[in-house]
């Protein structure tokens, strides 16, 4: 995932010629071949992606999906820029065919270290992770937080609306 994080870039990009599209739409693939977005749009729901009708659960997962691809994805490549050092600490399994894969990254750049837990789970296509811990911050606990307090707050499909807008927006 991090090799194909470095060679990230929106395929869609205005200007790109066949081949080039080609290639980032290969690497994106790559990227979402090992982080299972539908499996952390679930995770984030938490109790209320049983309270959705399952049509609206999936329309969630799908608006997840393309935010993150469209907005994150971009993010990532500009993280690993190549100005990274990436050590493989450790693992730890957390029963139930998941586990934790633990790495240092030293931003060379800053000189910063930061510790990154990636978590996995076991599929029939081999280890996808749904979570990604940097310094104690889960990813999905943070997303988790963030629209539960919208659903909360606005009701479900408030939160899909602002998901869509802010989709549009970023096109």
């Amino acid at each position: 995932m991090v090799a194909a994080a470095k060679q990230y870039a929106d395929e869609k990009a205005p200007g790109l010629p066949d081949s080039e599209k080609a290639k980032r739409k290969e690497t994106r693939e790559k990227i979402s071949g090992i982080l299972d977005l539908h499996e952390m749009a679930r995770l984030i729901l938490a109790g209320n992606w049983k309270k959705q009708k399952p049509v609206d659960s999936e329309k969630y997962a799908g608006l997840l999906t393309a935010l993150v691809e469209k907005i994150g994805y971009p993010q990532i490549e500009k993280f690993f820029n190549g100005n990274l050092e990436i050590t493989y600490t450790g693992e730890k399994p957390l029963g139930n065919d998941k586990t934790s894969v633990f790495t240092s990254i030293l931003a060379k750049d800053e000189d910063v270290t930061f510790s990154t837990e990636f978590r996995l789970y076991l599929t029939d296509k081999g280890w996808r992770i749904y979570d990604v811990i940097t310094d104690g911050e889960s990813l999905l606990l943070i997303y988790r937080n963030q629209h539960a307090g919208i659903i909360k707050e606005k009701g479900f499909p408030q939160l899909i609306k602002l998901m869509e807008k802010k989709l549009n927006e970023s096109k």
